[in-house]
């Protein structure tokens, strides 16, 4: 949190004026529900607009005003690494994802194809032809957020790329080559060396600043899924089985033809189509 806590002054009511105690908003804003991350940023952004005294009610004014923003991002981001895990338990689902995370940004995509090599042939994850640029993507799933792809995988990755490029190449003339190794965890860093060494691109959670798997689900709001609360794993795998990934696919639907397809209760379709559309349309 930012140091200028230090230099702003609160007036309470009493009219008696002290510190402003950052921790004393964390704990408040915690237990309004937002999470660390969305406290810590409502509480900078309060700190930025308030002058060196300000009333306890303006701090908190403010605090609410922010919540509103910060947490509802923040909280995404929370529930969105959860719902990547609900992916699982196989890979396959988030490879389909990717696809369609990467079509969403602007590519022609194959999921689960074999390609001919220069040496051997290969199953490719994810197959993404653009304008100027066709990628051949790697997916390494992971259930649990304590798995890391290292590097054995990143030279593994690496090897396969190399034997695919320059069918790539001769198979799209005048168009880049580009690998991607994309994670829904994290790489360890020597795992990011070395494909910043070899020349392949590294995605996964925070990485790269700016690139990152987050980044791209949040910038065009392609959330699986999986990202709505109280959604049965039975009907995630019946939205899965029709191709139906990401949220926004359920947008232009009604409530009454979310009930037919998944043979929900109307409540429930209501309640669906409420998440779908406060995630989506935000």
């Amino acid at each position: 949190m930012s140091g200028k806590a230090g230099q702003t002054r609160v007036t309470k009511a009493s009219g008696d004026v002290e510190d402003l105690d950052p921790a004393k908003l964390m704990r408040s804003l915690r237990r309004a529900g937002a999470d660390r991350e969305a406290a810590e940023e409502v509480i900078n952004r309060v700190l930025m607009e308030v002058g060196p005294v300000a009333s306890t009610a303006r701090i908190y004014r403010l605090a609410r005003k922010h919540l509103r923003r910060y947490n509802h991002s923040s909280s995404l981001r929370y529930s969105l690494k959860k719902a990547l895990f609900r992916l699982g338990p196989s890979g396959y689902p988030f490879e389909k994802y990717v696809g369609e995370i990467l079509r969403e940004h602007g590519y022609e995509t194959e999921v689960g194809i074999t390609m001919q090599g220069r040496c051997v042939s290969h199953e490719v994850d994810v197959l993404a032809v653009g304008s100027d640029e066709v990628i051949a993507v790697e997916c390494k799933y992971h259930n649990t957020a304590g798995k890391a792809t290292d590097v054995k995988v990143a030279m593994y990755v690496h090897s396969r790329f190399r034997d695919l490029e320059p069918v790539i190449r001769d198979s799209y003339s005048g168009r880049k080559f580009a690998g991607w190794l994309v994670t829904n965890t994290r790489c360890t860093l020597d795992a990011i060396r070395y494909a910043e060494c070899s020349g392949f691109r590294v995605v996964g959670w925070r990485h790269p600043a700016g690139g990152s798997l987050e980044k791209m689900i949040e910038e065009k709001l392609l959330y699986p899924v999986t990202i709505v609360t109280g959604i049965k794993r039975g009907i995630i795998k019946e939205l899965l089985d029709r191709g139906i990934i990401l949220l926004k696919d359920l947008v232009g639907m009604e409530a009454e033809d979310i009930q037919s397809m998944l043979a929900l209760p109307l409540n429930r379709a209501r309640a669906l189509k409420r998440q779908v559309d406060q995630l989506c349309l935000c």
